[in-house]
């Protein structure tokens, strides 16, 4: 019985630290491990270029930085982005150092005299209230 006891207690105090590691994955500031901001970096860049991909320009506005939003607005941002409709996105690289990450993607679009063109792109993100945003490049 003791072997039993000492079992359910091992396995309930390792689902409470488990649990515990959950809820604090998805708040990051420059200091966390560099393996913490490149999962939230790769997860938040997929679900913003998969936004693109699907034309939910809402959804991929949120994902801007505070400084991208105060020099873009929302329907001017819609405006831009609908001019060209986006067809796949790739990560092929994405890393951080201190608060500022870079991925280097491959988004493919239809232009109005060429279907499915492929250009690389580097996209620059920062660290911001816990999460990572992209950066809106100035133009």
């Amino acid at each position: 019985m003791d072997f039993c006891n000492s079992v359910v207690r091992t396995l309930a105090v390792a689902l409470a630290l488990g649990l515990s590691a959950c809820a604090t994955t998805g708040s990051i500031t420059a200091q966390s491990p560099e393996e913490a901001k490149r999962a939230q970096l790769l997860e938040r860049a997929e679900a913003r270029g998969l936004a693109l991909v699907r034309g939910d320009l809402d959804a991929a506005y949120e994902y801007l930085s505070v400084g991208s939003k105060a020099v873009i607005s929302k329907d001017n941002f819609k405006q831009r982005m609908s001019m060209v409709p986006f067809r796949a996105y790739r990560i092929d690289e994405a890393g951080c150092e201190g608060e500022t990450c870079k991925v280097k993607s491959k988004l493919t679009f239809d232009h109005r005299t060429m279907k499915g063109v492929t250009t690389p792109m580097t996209e620059l993100w920062v660290i911001e209230h816990g999460k990572v945003f992209y950066v809106f490049p100035a133009s």
